[in-house]
């Protein structure tokens, strides 16, 4: 393995504590997250992405749905049961090899193992995983008049370590393999590629570095001192020019990052405003009076610098504009010089103030609450409990914002998304670990409300997420096997349970701070007694015999767990 690619692999394993893994299961890791992570509005749980040894010549899979990971039948129809009907719907391969060449025969292998997915009746895969992605993707198929332009699109990624020179054999088995799947009719984009050791190293630096950009202004304002915010402008720019230098990638596509903090999603050039926005670009007379018609975009970042006419932005979020950017992006073959755009940047690093300009830019027309939760009161005071844990071994970093801690020297196995607290409290506390292996959008319909009450205890959020930490460790360094990350939403119940008592405190009473501290201090450092109630869990799960992912997304499962403990 080239030296280059092998020292971000080892930063890579040491950020997510995969040292037990052997070196090819921690490279197909590598490529599912390097590939993955441009294409999620969230982090990447390996676990839900990467096939594992069973599989047919695939290393990862994924059905992705508006940049959201969907990981079963029952959460793609969760999704296809609201009223948008512009969904936007990729599956995305990817076979990760640490050869330094490219092997017809191991892409020829993938291929037939991408057709299979898509062609076999019944679908014979000994992945679980695999099969998990068939069943989401025949519900999206079934829900295609809700998918934009009406189809999927499929992504394909063959990747190792090697320099890719084109050779005329490869590339005529990636043209068959586009071929063979546009035949199908299924997908409205077919996208192949082979990714070598610089393109995998570049995609794996950019999930965890700011984005740095740079754009011509045309016009400038400073606005006055505002507390909170350290810098501020008024720029008016070419539209362009805000297209090319600031949204789109290196591989042509649109940021999908930039959008993580703006809580609405791309609705569609179908939709009404956005279909105005577009006749507005187009029309040659109306074209110029762009800037004054559309209320712009609004950017947010850390670090911004103005040098003469050029505007220099690192880090930075749309937080306003999601509709505006996504349809300036779709027609921007038709920008022209003339064609301005109106931006309003803010500098600031005060978390509060960030939040505070997300929901008040987002909050001029209807958008559910549950998409406020990183803003909501209860997030801040989550965030502020697990900072009082500073200095200790068992640190965690809650994620109110998304990348909140790139660049900051934390390794990701520390950091507690808010996605994956509202996981863990679901599965230890409120006792449906079902919800959080495989339905976590019903995981928000049924129960967001008792999750993110603002009468928790901030605790349940801090020793939820520390017993799936340690979890992790041990089955980072084989004292637990491999085998059993599998069942870890239905550990956290049983840890509980073993530590705590089976009788679980209302989330908000005072009991629960008893309870929920029982399970800090068992596993607030490596110990002995800690190691011993997840080996006793695992002993309790092997009990039950070979239990199926469809027993495993019953509540009853839980119970007979449950059950052996005294």
């Amino acid at each position: 393995m080239h030296r280059i690619v092998a020292s971000h692999l080892d930063s890579f394993v040491d950020q997510y504590a995969l040292a037990a893994d052997d070196r090819t299961v921690q490279f197909e890791k590598f490529a599912n997250f390097a590939v993955l992570s441009g294409k999620l509005a969230t982090s990447v749980d390996l676990d839900d992405v990467t096939t594992g040894n069973d599989d047919d010549g695939t290393d990862g899979v994924a059905l992705i749905i508006n940049e959201e990971h969907i990981v079963s039948a029952g959460d793609a129809e969760s999704l296809f049961a609201h009223e948008r009907r512009n969904n936007d719907v990729e599956v995305v391969f990817v076979q990760g090899k640490t050869s330094d060449g490219f092997d017809l025969g191991d892409f020829l292998k993938f291929k037939e193992s991408v057709l299979r997915f898509f062609t076999q009746e019944p679908y014979l895969a000994l992945s679980d995983l695999q099969q998990e992605a068939r069943a989401a993707f025949d519900v999206a198929i079934k829900n295609v008049p809700k998918i934009r332009h009406g189809k999927p699109s499929v992504s394909a990624f063959f990747v190792t370590t090697g320099n890719y020179s084109a050779p005329d054999a490869l590339e005529a088995g990636r043209k068959d393999m586009i071929s063979q799947l546009g035949e199908l009719g299924l997908f409205q984009n077919v996208d192949v590629r082979f990714m070598g050791r610089d393109d995998l190293v570049s995609a794996w630096v950019a999930s965890y570095s700011g984005i740095e950009a740079s754009l011509t202004m045309n016009s400038s304002a400073s606005l006055p001192e505002i507390a909170g915010i350290d810098e501020s402008y008024l720029v008016v720019a070419k539209a362009k020019d805000y297209v090319e230098n600031l949204l789109v990638s290196d591989d042509g596509s649109i940021r999908g990052q930039l959008f993580e903090e703006n809580v609405r999603h791309f609705l569609g050039p179908e939709n009404p405003v956005n279909e105005q926005i577009a006749e507005t670009i187009l029309n040659q007379s109306s074209k110029t009076r762009f800037p004054v018609l559309n209320n712009g975009v609004t950017l947010v970042s850390p670090d911004v610098r103005v040098q003469g006419t050029t505007l220099h932005i690192s880090n930075f979020q749309i937080v306003n504009g999601c509709q505006t950017s996504h349809v300036l992006y779709e027609n921007r073959e038709a920008l022209t010089d003339d064609l301005m755009v109106t931006l309003k940047v803010v500098e600031t690093t005060d978390e509060d103030v960030f939040s505070e300009l997300v929901r008040a830019t987002n909050s001029q027309s209807k958008i559910e609450e549950s998409q406020f939760l990183s803003l909501s009161p209860i997030a801040k005071r989550v965030e502020a409990y697990f900072n009082t844990y500073e200095g200790q071994d068992g640190r965690l970093y809650f994620e109110r914002r998304d990348r909140q801690y790139v660049g900051k020297g934390v390794a990701a196995i520390r950091v507690v998304s808010l996605h994956n607290a509202a996981k863990c409290v679901c599965a230890m506390f409120v006792r449906r670990p079902d919800l959080s292996f495989k339905y976590p959008k019903r995981m928000y319909e049924d129960f967001g409300a008792k999750i993110f009450n603002e009468g928790n205890r901030e605790i349940i959020y801090y020793a939820s997420a520390l017993a799936l930490y340690r979890f992790h460790l041990l089955t980072s360094n084989n004292t637990i096997p491999q085998n059993m990350r599998r069942f870890k939403w239905h550990i956290l119940p049983l840890a509980a349970a073993l530590v705590a008592g089976k009788d679980v405190p209302p989330l908000g009473s005072k009991k629960m701070d008893a309870y929920a501290q029982k399970i800090i201090d068992k596993f607030s450092h490596h110990s002995a007694e800690g190691t011993a109630i997840f080996t006793k869990a695992v002993g309790i799960i092997e009990s039950l015999g070979e239990i199926t992912n469809d027993r495993l997304k019953r509540q009853a499962v839980l119970d007979e767990m449950l059950a052996h403990v005294s």
